[in-house]
């Protein structure tokens, strides 16, 4: 029988559970932002992501090459699910999540698609605090991660993130 991406059941098992059986971190905004330090575990500070006009803003940067390994001995990570605290309309946004290697640019890793997309929308601007899942693959720890957004307006929305760390490669 075969199980998630090619991989025999019990690998698929495996995987499962190492993902839903795993430690959670919150992120939000560094108190003291870096080059290389965007997120700080258990602020209480989220995090800013304005769009455009019917265009993605400016990225975001969520989890810099200093914020992993948070646990030693991770090797990957994700970012599991986001905390929305409030956008500025009630209208859809396009949430992307990216990924870059030390090596690569924004603009290279948006080129390479290593991102994922969803839609967020809460029923009322500044309201409704509404924790949302990302599906994203597993990082390497020392890779930055990054967030965009894309509106009708030029609006935003202030959100944490759900960090997991995993210690093996497991598949």
């Amino acid at each position: 029988m075969e199980g998630i991406g090619g991989r025999s059941f019990a690998d698929s098992a495996e995987f499962i559970d190492d993902h839903f059986h795993n430690y959670e971190e919150v992120y939000g905004l560094a108190a003291a932002p870096s080059a290389s330090h965007f997120g700080d575990r258990e602020t209480l500070t989220p995090y800013e992501i304005i769009s455009g006009v019917g265009v993605f803003g400016a990225e975001v940067g969520l989890i810099g090459t200093a914020d992993t390994p948070f646990r030693t001995g991770s090797i990957f990570y994700d970012i599991r699910r986001i905390s929305i605290q409030d956008v500025s309309v009630a209208t859809a946004f396009i949430f992307r999540m990216l990924w870059k290697t030390p090596a690569q640019t924004v603009a290279q890793a948006i080129t390479a698609k290593q991102y994922s997309d969803t839609i967020i929308q809460q029923l009322t601007a500044n309201g409704n605090n509404k924790p949302q899942d990302i599906f994203n693959v597993r990082v390497p720890v020392g890779y930055a991660s990054y967030a965009m957004v894309k509106n009708a307006a030029a609006a935003n929305t202030h959100i944490f993130i759900l960090v997991h760390e995993y210690p093996s490669l497991s598949p």
